[in-house]
């Protein structure tokens, strides 16, 4: 603390020279990433830059306000932790309080929930805002609740597309404590995006939905959720896949929401139940994937089904890890097999939240034949990208 004071009043020394502006102070001296902090001192101005500075490393702080005593600044979300110098520049002028800020580590963390057959995904941002990307079949409400409770509720949720094993638990959660949707406890959370036009849908739940006090929109490819630093951008929906090109969709799968999340130069791709031309359907996946590019980490699309997955989608996103959303004994034999074997062929760790099928696999030509090295029955998956990139899956680095 006394070399920082003598720092600082060497530094008043100057600026009362007249040599230029002073830093004297930040409050706090510790912050994540996403965090607020205060720059202090004399001769700054309105229009002042300021920056951290470590190792030749500069990351550019985001003013928020300030006049010429003091800045009110930004963290960036992706910025890497250690003990920081603070520069600011006024005109051209600069002054430097060396070792004045310690970044304390950021993450991103990424929860693909064990909801059975089906989906839900729990994103965290390294300011603490939280997104719910679909939330599971009905069944498992209690399950997509327990984990909202765990982070103290969410600001944001996406449902990729209709269907009830993506749709029922965000119907149940949105609907607050009493359970009817359009009641004064309902939740409204501040982003609510839907892949497709609801009317589609005409069943009881899509009701339920639609009566939800929190009306939902369909975005625009290129829209994005800032999660302090992590973007969740919309990359297609409904068919469209921007410069990319779109696809003819007819049902809701064909039409999920695509979703890329990006942080610290690592991206995971999250596509609901999209299409790659499987038993028929049309082949959304060769638009989506000239649209995503290389990824992380694949969050398989329709839960390893027949239609999905498609060699050449794999070839374009290239992941190190593909995680897949299915429940034990499944009703619909997923994982299928094809599915796996592409998967095996494109090299990337496969990982299960459930078993696929065990001891009903006489339903399925036997049971679930997963690739060498991967790993089933894991129940909720938690992924974790550190502000320096390292990436994490379930304690394992990637």
């Amino acid at each position: 603390m006394r070399v920082r004071w003598m720092v600082a009043w060497v530094a008043w020394v100057a600026w009362a020279s007249g040599c230029g502006p002073a830093v004297l102070q930040v409050e706090p001296t510790s912050v994540a990433p996403g965090e607020v902090f205060g720059i202090y001192g004399t001769g700054f101005a309105a229009d002042a830059s300021a920056r951290l500075v470590l190792d030749g490393r500069t990351i550019q702080l985001q003013v928020l306000e300030g006049n010429d005593r003091q800045l009110q600044t930004r963290l960036p979300g992706a910025t890497p932790a250690g003990r920081y110098d603070v520069v600011i520049d006024t005109g051209g002028a600069v002054a430097t309080l060396p070792d004045a800020l310690t970044v304390v580590a950021g993450r991103t963390t990424i929860r693909f929930l064990d909801v059975g057959q089906g989906d839900a995904t729990l994103v965290m941002g390294p300011d603490g805002q939280r997104l719910l990307i679909d939330g599971g079949p009905t069944g498992s409400a209690d399950v997509v609740q327990a984990a909202v409770d765990t982070i103290a509720g969410i600001d944001h949720v996406a449902v990729t597309h209709t269907d009830a094993d993506h749709l029922a638990g965000v119907v149940a959660l949105l609907a607050g404590d009493d359970g009817v949707a359009g009641t004064t406890d309902d939740l409204v959370p501040g982003t609510r995006w839907l892949g497709h036009d609801d009317g589609l849908c005409d069943s009881n739940l899509c009701a339920d939905f639609r009566a939800l006090r929190a009306d939902f929109e369909t975005p625009l490819v290129g829209d994005v959720i800032d999660l302090g630093g992590a973007t969740v951008e919309v990359v297609g929906r409904d068919g469209d896949f921007g410069s990319a090109g779109s696809a003819s969709v007819a049902d809701e799968n064909e039409r999920s929401l695509a979703l890329a999340v990006d942080f610290a130069g690592r991206r995971v791709f999250i596509g609901g139940d999209l299409t790659g031309g499987g038993l028929g359907t049309v082949d959304v996946e060769a638009v989506a994937g000239e649209a995503v590019g290389p990824v992380d980490v694949l969050r398989v699309n329709h839960h390893g089904s027949a239609t999905s997955t498609s060699t050449g989608f794999l070839a374009a996103l290239q992941p190190a890890v593909a995680i897949v959303s299915a429940g034990t004994d499944n009703a619909f034999c997923h994982p299928e097999a094809g599915v796996l074997e592409r998967l095996a062929q494109a090299g990337p760790t496969v990982l299960a939240t459930g078993r696929g099928m065990v001891d009903a696999g006489s339903r399925c030509d036997g049971p679930t034949r997963w690739p060498a090295g991967s790993r089933q029955g894991l129940g909720t998956i938690e992924l974790v990208i550190e502000a320096d990139g390292t990436l994490t899956v379930d304690g394992e680095a990637f």
